[in-house]
């Protein structure tokens, strides 16, 4: 009976140190992948990644921490649009909320086409999502920089805050378009 009772303990040691560890380097990850809060003069509207807008893959050609599929590209034809009379912090406070209240379907077609892309399918979108544990949210006031706004968003979630850049571009008619989602903005 004792020789069990240390092979419980010593098995629960094990365990607790392998999730210190993934602890350890999810934290690692994400600060090694933050980046600065957007502000009017940062506005990425180019399409390019740089350290401002790291929706790039990494050097294996799998996507990033940043949740955008490899060589996916912005189209505004396809793009989710900002509702008429919504401002896009508006918009991304009421993703966060379908997320948190399981509205999976809801939130999946409000996310860019490239994070569309990255899920695969709605769901992918919900089977990770609901692994997460979401218990709340947080949105920034948005940054308006001439044809883009970007605004600052970030799920709670075990204990951790997941921020993410939203970047939105004045689409014909002036409606705004979802353009993307990065890791990081805090």
């Amino acid at each position: 009976m004792e020789s069990t009772q240390k092979q419980i303990v010593i098995g629960l040691v094990v365990i607790a140190a392998l999730l210190a560890a993934i602890a350890g380097v999810l934290i690692w990850q994400n600060n090694s992948n933050a980046i600065p809060a957007p502000s009017a003069n940062a506005a990425d509207t180019s399409g390019a990644a740089t350290a401002a807008n790291p929706a790039a893959t990494t050097g294996t050609g799998m996507p990033g921490a940043t949740g955008t599929a490899p060589d996916a590209e912005f189209n505004p034809a396809t793009a989710p649009k900002v509702a008429s009379g919504q401002t896009p912090e508006e918009y991304v406070k009421t993703y966060y909320q379908a997320c948190q209240d399981g509205k999976f379907v809801d939130a999946y077609k409000m996310l860019p086409t490239a994070t569309q892309a990255y899920y695969q399918s709605e769901a992918g979108f919900e089977s990770t999502l609901k692994g997460y544990g979401i218990t709340g949210f947080t949105v920034q006031p948005q940054a308006e920089a001439g044809d883009s706004i970007t605004v600052v968003g970030a799920q709670a979630a075990q204990g951790m805050e997941f921020p993410y850049t939203w970047t939105f571009v004045k689409g014909d008619g002036g409606s705004w378009l979802v353009k993307s989602r990065a890791m990081g903005g805090k």
